[in-house]
C-alpha cells in the first residue's frame, strides 16, 4: 500500500474514497492480568499490503495486544475479525496460523536444543512432512533464510544453541515468514539484536513482500527505523490507543512527544567530557586471541565510554564476556582494575531469575553491601529496591514484591541494569542493555551512564544499533576478528561506522561466526556419543586383559545379560530427561511390575490385563498432573515411588512367585547372527532414536523439553508432548518390569529400587543434559554398559561389592567434568 489510507466517519477509506475491509480488526478489545489493565478498549486495524508501526513505551500494551492476534492469549471483552470473520473463543495459536498470521516474539521462541531445520518442522507441520520431512524442513530453513537474509551463511544443521543472539534472530524471522500461505506478520522488536547490515536486509524483504501483498505489523523503539519503513503508525499508552495515522504526515519530534518523551530523543548525546592520558587506566587488553578473536588490544580509562563496534560474530562479545572474567591465556592477556558489572541484553538466558520477586533480582549483586553480622537486612533490600524502581522508573503497578516475570519486556531489562548499578562498579559491561527498551527510557539510561562515567566509572559498550556509539568518547571497531580501528566521538557517524565494518572483510563479518558454530558442533557430537563410547571401550579392555574370555560370544552374552533390564529402564528414565525432569520412582515401579508380573500374570491373567492398562496409562496421567498443576516433577514422581513400593509389598511380601512360560522363553528366542540379550540391549536405545529423532513428532517433544512457550507458539499442545513423554517412559520402565521377571524367574517387590539412581546415572554418563531435550540413545546404552562393566572389574580383581558404588559415581563424575570442560572450552 504506497498512498495513505483516510480516516472517514469512523471507517478507513482508501485514496479514491472506496470502502476497505481490513484484514485484521479488533474492536473495543480489553485484556486485564489481576488489578493490571494491559489493554482497554483499543479499537485496530490491518490492512492488505500494508506495514503498521505499533509503538509506545514499556508496557504500554503492545506485546499484549498482539499476543490476542496470535491466539496466545484470549480478549476478556471486545471483537477480533479476521478476513471479515469473527474468531470464536477457542480461537489459538494454531487457528491463527491457519489464517495466515505469524509472529516473530520480542523474547525467541526458538528450541535451543534442536536445530535449525528441526525448528522449521515444528512450525510448517502441514508442508514438511513424510518419511523424508528432514529434506525437506532443510530446503525450506535454507530457502527461506537466503531470501530473507541472503549471505547469512546459516547453516540449517547448525543446533540453534551455536549461533549468535542475532544469528538466532534471523532463523526465528526467516521461519515466521516462510510459509506460502502466509497473510500477514507481526515483528515483535525484530531488529533489537540484529547488525545495520541484517536490519537493512529485513527492511527491504519487507518493502518487497508488501508489494506482492503480504502485510506486517511492526514494532520497534527504533523511531527513525519506524518512520522510514512504515505505511501508518499506531501509538499507545496506557493500554489504549493514543494516535493513529500515516507516517508522511508525523515528523520525529512530533512523534516523540506522542511517546511520552522530549524533544531531542534519538540525537546524539555527546558529553563533552575530556578524558586523558593521566586518567587512570581501567581495563587492558593485550594481543588477546581466543575463540573467534583473533587478536585484540586496548586501553579503556575512568571516566570514558568506549564502545565495541562492528558486524555480529566478530568478537566483541566475546572480549566484553572475557573482560568480565579477567580471563589470561596464552594468546594474550586481560587486566582488570576494579569492580566488574556485566549487563546483558539477552535477560531470558543471561540477566533474569524468573522465579524471584522484582527486588530480589534488582538487590541480588548488592547482597554484601546489605549484609551486617552475617544476616540480611531485608529493610534495606527493600528501600535499595525501591530507590531503583524510582530511578529507572519501572512500571509495575502490583509492586516490586510480585514476580519479576509479572513486568514487560522492558521493564525486566530495567530491573537487570538497575541490579548490576546498584552494586556500585568501576567498570561497567553493556552487552546491548537498550534491547527492547522505549526510547524515553533510552534517553534517561544514557544520561545515567554520562552522570556514571563523570564520577569515574569506566563503561565498555557494546550494541546492535549503531545510533548508540553517538553517546561514546571512543569507539573500536571490530573486524574478523580484530580490533581494526579506533574512532574518536568527532569521527563517528554512522556512515564511517558501516565503512569501517566492512572495509577488507570479504565475508560480512559471518565466517567467525560460522566456525564457532562447526566446533560446537564438534564438541556435541563427542559428547553425545564419543565420550560414552571411549569410557564403555576403556572399561570393556580392562576387563577383556584380566579375563580374556569376556570377549567371547558367551562372556559377551553374560555381560549384556546383566545390563538389558537396566538399559529399558535408562531408557525410561531418558524420556522423562528429555521432558527437562526426573524420575525417582522408576525402580519402584519396576519392582511393582515385577511383583505383579510374577504373580497375577500367572495365576491371573485377565487381572494382569487390567492392572496392565492401568500401569501403563499411569505415567501419561502423572506427566498431565505436573503439566497442569505446575507441580514439580521431582516430588510428583518421590511421591509416587512410595505409593509404587506399597503396592509391589501388598502383592508381594517376600520375593518369591514364578513367571509365565511365555515370559521366560523370551531369553531363550534364538536370533540370527546375534543372542537376544544384545538384541534386547540395542533395541530401546534404536526404538528411542527412532521416536525422537526420527519421528517428526519426536522433535516436537525434543523441543517440548528444551522451551514449551515455544511449542505453544507454535501450535502444538504442551500436555501432548508431556504426556506422550511419560507414556513412552512408562512403556519402557513397564517392560522393564517383565525382563527384570524373565531373568530373575520370579519377583521382588524391592529389587529394582537401585535402578533408579542408575538409570539417570547412565543417561547423565550416556552425554543427556538436565536442561531439557538433550538426550542421546546410543549414549545411554554406552553408559549403561560402562556401569555394568564397572561391577565385572571390580569382581575380576576380587575387590569387595561394597566399592561399586563408589566407583560407578567416581566415574560419573570424571566423564561429566570431561564433558563440560570440551564444551565451554571455547565459550
Amino acid at each position: 500500500m504506497t498512498k495513505p489510507l483516510i480516516h472517514k466517519a469512523g471507517a478507513w477509506v482508501g485514496p479514491k474514497g472506496e470502502a476497505l475491509t481490513p484484514l485484521l480488526s479488533m474492536r473495543a478489545v480489553h485484556k486485564s492480568f489481576g488489578p493490571t489493565r494491559a489493554v482497554q478498549g483499543v479499537d485496530f486495524d490491518v490492512f492488505s499490503e500494508e506495514i503498521v508501526g505499533l509503538m509506545g513505551g514499556n508496557g504500554a500494551g503492545k506485546s499484549t495486544l498482539m499476543k490476542l492476534v496470535g491466539g496466545l492469549l484470549a480478549a476478556d471483552d471486545g471483537e477480533l475479525r479476521l478476513h471479515d470473520r469473527q474468531i470464536r473463543s477457542d480461537y489459538d495459536p494454531r487457528k491463527a496460523m491457519a489464517a495466515g498470521i505469524r509472529f516473530v516474539h520480542q523474547e525467541l521462541s526458538l528450541c535451543s536444543n534442536l536445530r535449525v531445520f528441526e525448528n522449521f518442522a515444528i512450525e510448517l507441520p502441514d508442508l514438511i512432512r513424510g518419511i523424508r520431512w528432514k529434506k525437506s524442513a532443510k530446503g525450506f530453513a535454507r530457502a527461506a533464510l537466503d531470501e530473507v537474509f541472503p549471505g547469512s551463511g546459516i547453516d540449517p544443521n547448525s543446533k540453534v544453541a551455536a549461533l549468535s543472539l542475532s544469528q538466532q534472530q534471523m532463523v526465528e524471522i526467516a521461519r515466521a515468514v516462510s510459509h506460502p500461505g502466509c497473510r500477514l506478520v507481526i515483528l515483535d522488536e525484530p531488529t533489537s539484536s540484529l547488525g545495520s547490515r541484517e536490519a537493512e536486509q529485513l527492511r527491504e524483504f519487507m518493502r518487497r513482500r508488501r508489494k506482492e501483498g503480504l502485510s506486517f505489523i511492526f514494532i520497534s523503539h527504533r523511531l527513525h527505523e519506524t518512520l522510514d519503513l512504515v505505511d501508518r503508525i499506531v501509538v499507545m499508552r496506557n493500554g489504549r490507543v493514543a494516535w493513529t495515522g500515516d507516517s508522511a504526515g508525523i515528523d520525529a519530534t512530533t512523534l516523540i512527544e506522542m511517546l511520552g518523551g522530549r524533544h531531542g530523543e534519538g540525537e546524539s548525546h555527546a558529553r563533552g567530557l575530556q578524558v586523558t592520558q593521566f586518567s587512570p587506566l581501567a581495563v587492558e587488553v593485550t594481543d588477546f586471541s581466543e575463540g573467534v578473536v583473533k587478536f585484540a588490544s586496548a586501553q579503556i580509562r575512568r571516566r570514558e565510554i568506549v564502545g565495541f563496534a562492528g558486524l555480529e560474530g566478530n568478537g566483541q562479545r566475546h572480549v566484553l564476556q572475557a573482560i568480565f572474567d579477567a580471563r589470561s591465556r596464552n594468546g594474550g592477556s586481560i587486566t582488570v582494575q576494579g569492580s566488574v558489572a556485566y549487563i546483558s541484553g539477552d535477560r531470558a538466558n543471561e540477566g533474569l531469575f524468573p522465579l524471584w520477586s522484582i527486588e530480589e533480582n534488582v538487590a541480588l549483586s548488592s547482597l554484601s553491601q546489605l549484609t551486617k553480622r552475617f544476616f540480611l537486612s531485608l529493610s534495606e533490600l527493600h528501600q535499595l529496591a525501591e530507590r531503583w524502581f524510582e530511578r529507572l522508573k519501572i512500571r509495575a503497578e502490583a509492586g516490586t514484591d510480585h514476580p519479576v516475570v509479572s513486568l514487560s519486556g522492558g521493564n525486566q531489562q530495567k530491573a537487570i541494569i538497575g541490579r548490576a548499578l546498584a552494586s556500585k562498579p568501576d567498570i561497567i559491561l553493556l552487552d546491548d542493555p537498550t534491547r527492547g527498551v522505549d526510547l524515553g527510557t533510552k534517553s534517561e539510561i544514557y544520561q545515567l551512564f554520562r552522570e556514571l562515567a563523570a564520577q569515574g566509572s569506566c563503561i565498555i559498550w557494546y550494541s546492535t544499533d549503531d545510533a548508540e556509539f553517538l553517546e561514546c568518547d571512543r569507539t573500536i571497531v571490530f573486524r574478523d576478528g580484530r580490533t581494526s580501528e579506533i574512532l574518536d566521538r568527532s569521527d563517528v557517524s554512522l556512515e564511517r561506522l558501516v565503512a569501517a565494518s566492512f572495509s577488507g572483510s570479504e565475508t560480512g563479518g559471518q565466517t567467525n561466526a560460522q566456525l564457532v558454530a562447526q566446533r560446537q558442533r564438534r564438541r556435541e557430537a563427542t559428547v553425545s556419543t564419543l565420550i560414552p563410547l571411549v569410557t564403555f571401550s576403556l572399561m570393556f579392555a580392562l576387563c577383556v586383559a584380566l579375563n580374556p574370555l569376556i570377549f567371547t560370544p558367551f562372556g559377551l552374552t553374560l555381560v549384556f545379560s546383566a545390563a538389558f533390564a537396566l538399559t529399558f529402564a535408562a531408557t525410561s528414565q531418558m524420556f522423562i530427561i528429555a521432558a527437562g525432569d526426573i524420575d525417582l520412582g522408576v525402580g519402584a515401579f519396576i519392582g511393582l511390575v515385577n511383583a505383579i508380573a510374577a504373580t497375577w500374570f500367572v495365576s491371573d491373567p485377565l487381572l494382569a490385563s487390567i492392572c496392565t492398562v492401568g500401569m501403563l496409562a499411569a505415567y501419561p496421567l502423572m506427566g498431565l498432573f505436573i503439566e497442569v498443576r505446575r507441580v514439580p516433577a521431582i516430588i510428583v514422581t518421590l511421591g509416587l515411588s512410595f505409593v509404587w513400593v506399597g503396592l509391589a509389598t501388598l502383592r508381594l511380601p517376600r520375593p518369591g512367585g514364578s513367571v509365565p512360560e511365555w515370559m521366560a522363553s523370551i531369553l531363550q528366542t534364538n536370533v540370527p547372527l546375534i543372542t537376544m540379550p544384545v538384541l534386547l540391549c540395542v533395541l530401546p536405545a534404536l526404538a528411542a532414536f527412532v521416536l525422537l529423532f526420527a519421528w517428526r513428532y519426536g522433535t516436537v517433544m525434543r523441543g517440548y523439553g528444551a522451551n514449551p512457550k515455544a511449542i505453544e507458539a507454535a501450535g502444538w499442545s504442551t500436555k501432548t508432548a508431556k504426556a506422550s513423554l511419560y507414556g513412552l517412559a512408562g512403556l519402557f520402565a513397564f517392560l522393564a518390569g517383565l525382563l527384570v521377571t524373565a531373568s530373575t524367574q520370579g519377583g521382588d517387590a524391592t529389587g529394582s529400587n537401585s535402578m533408579t539412581l542408575l538409570s539417570v546415572a547412565a543417561v547423565v554418563l550416556g552425554g543427556a543434559a538436565f536442561s531439557g531435550g538433550v538426550v542421546a540413545p546410543f549414549g545411554a546404552l554406552f553408559g549403561t554398559l560402562t556401569l555394568v562393566l564397572v561391577g565385572t572389574l571390580l569382581s575380576l580383581l576380587g575387590a569387595n561389592a561394597v566399592f561399586l558404588p563408589m566407583v560407578q559415581g567416581l566415574l560419573l563424575l570424571a566423564a561429566v567434568g570431561v564433558r563440560t570442560f570440551l564444551v565451554r572450552r571455547d565459550q
